[in-house]
């Protein structure tokens, strides 16, 4: 989809023009209002943006001027004039939205897609061909349950030709609504990509090319099969499969299982690393530390800095990290600073001594990690039938009863930093008389509370009947999925875990550390999340696996024999294939220095160790959405 945005505010400029732009939107920039006519009047856009105070021509003229020459294309005014007499002036002029500064981007972005949705009469948020299905809110595309992963230019040619259905297209055509009017790719180009977005397509599984070459003319969609009576009448979400299914394993229980073993499986290398800092700081106190002991102790205290966190063992990491940093100086002639050192050391192995104490914390961290799962109805027979089967999979819940208790407790929730629900389950009533309907409005009111935020928190609606205009209510308002009474708990449950983590299954990422002990530990901290991961500990052979494995997203260390993790990203970043992956680095280092030259190097994230699990986990989803 192509946007014109017309601002001479250049901060916003590029602050949207990156973030539509990870949003697989083409933009185009004018910087006041008679170039914005000049755009919006020589190339076709699917929308515009139009700041209200303009050079030359304001945003109120201009957008009135695109009206009387009849573009019907949906106009966004853009302002820092509040008050319902702006906003009805703005509306008298032609545009089709107003929003005011200062605003939050991804409201801008929804706003955006009701738009483009109303503009090609798609109501539901899903763009369905069949098995296939692209969520223009998420930029996922699913067919038959499987993921397809795209380039940002393929997917913006499948959704073009998803939301045009009925249209051709030539390659001219293609041009101009996908590459903005500062690009000039070649028809060659053009045609590669259409190449690639069958191939892949295919690969997936499609029994035929769903792009058909129109001889003379261009490309168009090929029509979409039939769907059956009986395939009407089964849920896609084959819940039939369910309800036969055996319940799930304790999920906690495994999880603290797995972290426990670890644990132990590395405690001989613990050890060893705290013999040797002994060793080291023994050394120092006799002025008869050399340089390579120095490095290898320094290693030691930063591995178990980094490691130990990873089990919530705060104070331990702390201290690690702080004799990792005492090492660095020469403190030999600084008795206060040996004393220090020396004190932290006996500090570190006291924590570490208690293996009680160190279950507890894994056991912490790992009830930390569990779904969470807000149950919003006043029925309390429904609510008190699910939670034995959500505890008995380890997942938590929360039962409030009125939508005003669950918008103050969300709030209150985000106000501390506590942990949000990963779905929300809304139980709803369609059935029942008018007396009703001022009630039912205020739970669906409720669903974009959660699905705006970032990230966003599905939302599942159970509904006592099963009716079009019921199912088209709640989409309109971001519900997930709609499942219809009687339904059994596991049903519900089974799929509370798949909308939970629908957004970060089957996401590919790959992590390249030298820490052998973090790499053996993260596949099975991030399992909750549902992620592919691949791991390597030699940057050497960093080239041959990425290109292998393909990820969404890399995860580098900064500090790695042979080769440095900012190396790796540079390299990176001087590839046309590779150099928009998403890049987060993980360091135990802190410095301000050592930042600046991580994101110069093109990285898009920062995360210091110790990390923990939900931490990281959030924010590769987040740079992942904003990839896509």
């Amino acid at each position: 989809m192509k946007i014109l945005l017309v601002d001479d505010d250049l901060v916003l400029v590029e602050l949207l023009t990156k973030t539509l732009a990870q949003q697989n939107y083409a933009i185009d920039v004018a910087t006041d209002g008679e170039q914005g006519w000049i755009y919006g009047s020589t190339y076709n856009y699917d929308l515009i943006i139009l700041d209200w105070f303009l050079p030359k021509l304001d945003g109120i003229q201009l957008c009135q001027r695109f009206r009387e020459h009849n573009y019907a294309t949906p106009i966004i005014l853009l302002t820092s004039r509040s008050g319902s007499q702006n906003k009805i002036r703005g509306l008298d002029a032609g545009a089709d939205d107003y929003i005011c500064k200062p605003f939050d981007v991804e409201e801008l972005t929804a706003r955006i897609r009701v738009l483009l949705r109303r503009l090609n009469c798609d109501f539901l948020p899903i763009l369905r061909w069949g098995d296939l299905e692209l969520n223009p809110c998420s930029s996922e595309i699913i067919y038959q349950g499987n993921s397809l992963s795209l380039t940002a230019k393929e997917y913006r040619l499948l959704e073009l030709f998803l939301r045009h259905r009925q249209e051709v297209f030539s390659v001219e055509d293609i041009i101009d609504r996908l590459w903005s009017s500062t690009e000039y790719p070649a028809v060659a180009t053009v045609r590669s990509h259409l190449r690639r977005l069958r191939q892949k397509l295919k690969q997936t599984g499609f029994p035929d090319d769903l792009i058909v070459t129109v001889r003379g003319q261009g490309y168009c969609l090929k029509a979409a099969p039939k769907v059956t009576e009986k395939e009407k009448s089964i849920d896609p979400i084959d819940l039939t499969a369910v309800s036969t299914s055996p319940p799930l394993p304790d999920k906690k229980t495994k999880h603290l299982q797995a972290l426990t073993c670890i644990w132990e499986k590395y405690e001989p290398k613990r050890e060893q690393q705290l013999a040797n800092l002994a060793q080291a700081i023994d050394l120092l106190s006799a002025d008869n530390l050399d340089l390579s002991d120095r490095l290898s102790a320094i290693i030691a205290a930063h591995s178990l800095a980094g490691n130990l966190g990873q089990f919530g063992l705060n104070l331990a990491s702390r201290l690690a990290k702080e004799i990792e940093q005492l090492l660095q100086n020469y403190l030999s002639h600084n008795p206060k600073q040996l004393l220090l050192l020396s004190n932290n050391l006996k500090a570190l192995e006291q924590e570490l001594a208690s293996k009680q104490n160190i279950i507890t914390q894994i056991a912490q961290e790992s009830a930390k990690n569990s779904l969470l799962i807000l149950i919003a109805s006043d029925d309390d027979n429904f609510a008190q039938d699910l939670i034995p089967e959500a505890n008995s999979q380890g997942i938590s819940t929360k039962v409030i009863s009125t939508p005003e208790s669950v918008k103050n407790w969300l709030e209150e929730q985000q106000l501390r930093g506590k942990k949000l629900p990963d779905a929300v389950l809304l139980k709803l009533s369609f059935a029942e008389n008018e007396s009703n309907s001022f009630s039912r409005q205020e739970y669906l009111a409720l669903i974009p509370e959660f699905t705006l935020l970032i990230p966003s928190i599905p939302v599942i609606v159970i509904a006592d009947r099963d009716r079009f205009e019921d199912r088209l209510l709640v989409a309109r308002h971001g519900g997930k999925f709609y499942l219809t009474q009687p339904i059994d708990a596991n049903q519900i449950i089974t799929v509370c875990q798949k909308a939970a983590r629908y957004s970060s299954l089957g996401k590919k990422v790959m992590i390249v550390d030298d820490d052998i002990e973090l790499l053996k530990m993260l596949p099975t901290l991030l399992k909750p999340w549902g992620f592919e991961l691949t791991t390597l500990d030699d940057p050497r052979q960093f080239w041959d696996v990425l290109q292998a494995v393909t990820p969404d997203l890399l995860v580098l260390d900064i500090e790695m024999p042979h080769l440095s993790g900012i190396e790796l990203c540079k390299v990176l970043r001087t590839h046309p294939y590779w150099y928009k992956l998403p890049v987060l680095f993980l360091s135990i280092h802190q410095d301000a220095a050592i930042s600046t030259e991580v994101f110069a190097s093109g990285a898009n994230d920062f995360v210091n160790k110790p990390v923990f699990p939900q931490q990281l986990a959030h924010r590769i989803l987040h740079r992942l959405n904003l990839k896509r």
